[in-house]
């Protein structure tokens, strides 16, 4: 029996709103609780592998407390080349890859300037809080909002953000363009400073901290091994062929005493920077910000974002198989666990969120490699570039046809081009058939094939996904796995092989399930999953995808897996 007309009439009014009010309760219960304070912590250089090498020494408040009580996507990588530290946190906070953010390498070739440019160069803004001569630091060049950036704008502005590393670029890129600062440790005179894109003065705290000479401190102190010989039955004997010597040593053995490397190993504070306490220094900045600042204190959710870069200057002077590496990652382990602790006591247990990763992963020493006749070459830079200019007179006629080379990636002199009215994608391709025929070269690729190629998988996909063309060269090549500059130590990394891609992902606290994932994800997923995780928007270039199984949620089947 249909209603009668007049009952519709006088009681639609009210089962609109019973409709409107049964919706928007649905939405609430799909909205998540916003943590106080999301803390993204990225460690330089650190290999998944890590995780479980050292795990057996590890303490239970450290990495043992994220893994125990937190998520971990054990197959992450980097879908991109280079895996260079600029890109790399410029992609976890902007959630897109080079191609979009711009930040291409550590530096490249400005074919305007006719000069590299680095990555955090920024001529229209000084330097605050130091005396040191260098050009102004800031994210103008980084050309997406970060998730920070966007934090900001979706509550008003009353969101802090804040970044600290050792290194500029670590700490410029993640604060991205609306931080209320970016930190990072002038080697020359043991202070954290900042630019005048941020401040035009140190906010007290800093002042404070700096006065405090806890860099000087550390700069004093001996690095010995943490634990017993036993603790390191993971790593190459303490006297091996594989690792850089400090000047001042006959040996890179341990015990290293930083008060008579640090005058014969300049910059002032580049010894102490090249060891644990570099991590410990950084800690101590974080936790004074977490005591002088209100990080954390009200119903506006914060950003953080550390970054420690001891690791790689360890990483790039040991290797990742030394001793040294691993009496670094059994001190970092402590260093996080005073890091959680004093979140607890700060903001609160349960009212804060935290992802661990890394900007890029790192090769097995190439001496190592060949004395354990793994494949490994040599690949001669400059004698490759000289040849490759050489080749092109024969075909060309004489000239400098060769403009650059940086990141594997050759620059022609277009002027020359023009006149001589060649062109260029003519000029791409018989350079690129010369470099396919030189010894350790995996593949060589052409501006032009990449940009109409289409390409999804493999190397060639990873290029294009870097591939911002005014910063851009013309000729880009890979060598084949293993090959590098030379056969000699410590670590290196750049490829866009498994050894340099792969990089750890953890998530823990307010709203993160405890459980793992074996399910291929990118590392522009982070940023989407964070602003998930904040009730925020997206940051402006986004191409990654929200992580469902960190947000509790099962991923349900959907045929052949997404590519990006």
């Amino acid at each position: 029996m249909r209603a009668p007309r007049f009952f519709l009439r006088m009681f639609s009014p009210y089962l609109l709103a019973t409709s409107l009010l049964l919706s928007s309760s649905a939405l609430l219960a799909q909205t998540r609780p916003t943590p106080k304070l999301l803390v993204g912590i990225m460690v330089d250089q650190m290999r998944p592998d890590y995780l479980t090498r050292f795990s057996p020494e590890f303490g239970p408040d450290g990495f043992k407390r994220l893994l125990r009580e937190g998520f971990q996507c054990r197959n992450t990588h980097y879908n991109y080349i280079p895996t260079v530290t600029g890109p790399g946190h410029s992609s976890v906070y902007t959630g897109t890859t080079p191609r979009y953010h711009g930040i291409v390498g550590n530096s490249w070739y400005d074919r305007r300037l006719r000069h590299d440019v680095y990555c955090t160069d920024d001529t229209t803004v000084q330097l605050v809080g130091t005396t040191t001569k260098g050009t102004g630091v800031s994210a103008r060049n980084q050309l997406s909002t970060t998730l920070g950036d966007e934090l900001k704008m979706t509550y008003g502005g009353r969101s802090k953000v804040l970044a600290l590393s050792l290194k500029d670029r670590a700490s410029a890129l993640p604060a991205g363009h609306m931080a209320d600062g970016a930190f990072w440790l002038d080697v020359n005179t043991g202070d954290f400073i900042s630019s005048t894109f941020y401040m035009t003065k140190l906010p007290a705290w800093v002042t404070e901290f700096n006065a405090q000479k806890k860099a000087d401190a550390y700069r004093q102190q001996t690095w010995s091994p943490l634990k017993p010989a036993s603790a390191y039955l993971n790593s190459l004997p303490d006297s091996n062929r594989y690792e850089r010597i400090f000047k001042g040593k006959t040996a890179a053995t341990f015990p290293y005493d930083l008060s008579k490397l640090a005058p014969q190993n300049p910059p002032a504070y580049e010894s102490m920077y090249t060891s644990p306490f570099g991590d410990n220094l950084l800690t101590d900045l974080a936790l004074a910000a977490l005591k002088n600042t209100d990080l954390g204190r009200d119903d506006v959710p914060d950003l953080l974002a550390i970054s420690y870069s001891s690791p790689d200057a360890v990483g790039h002077t040991f290797g990742p198989l030394s001793k040294e590496e691993n009496d670094l990652y059994l001190r970092l382990d402590l260093e996080l666990a005073r890091l959680l602790k004093t979140l607890d006591q700060t903001v609160g247990k349960g009212n804060y969120t935290v992802f661990l990763t890394a900007d890029h992963g790192a090769s097995e020493v190439t001496r190592y490699l060949a004395d354990h006749q793994l494949p490994v070459g040599t690949f001669d830079r400059r004698g490759a570039y000289q040849a490759a200019n050489a080749y092109l007179v024969s075909q060309f006629g004489p000239g400098q046809w060769l403009e650059k080379e940086i990141n594997n990636t050759y620059f022609f002199n277009r002027s020359l081009l023009a006149q001589r009215k060649i062109e260029l994608p003519h000029a791409q391709q018989v350079l690129a058939e010369f470099m396919r025929e030189q010894p350790g070269i995996a593949q060589v690729n052409t501006t032009t094939q990449l940009l109409n190629g289409g390409y999804t998988t493999g190397l060639e996909a990873k290029l294009v996904a870097s591939l911002y063309y005014p910063r851009y060269g013309d000729v880009h090549y890979e060598l084949l796995p293993g090959w590098t500059g030379d056969i000699g130590v410590g670590a290196s990394h750049g490829t866009g092989y498994a050894y340099d891609s792969h990089v750890p992902l953890l998530w823990w606290g307010m709203g993160i399930p405890a459980g793992v994932s074996y399910a291929p994800h990118t590392i522009t997923d982070i940023a989407p999953t964070a602003a998930m995780i904040l009730n925020s928007k997206l940051p402006s270039a986004c191409t990654g995808q929200p992580i469902v199984e960190v947000l509790g949620a099962s991923p349900k089947p959907s045929g052949p897996a997404r590519r990006k």
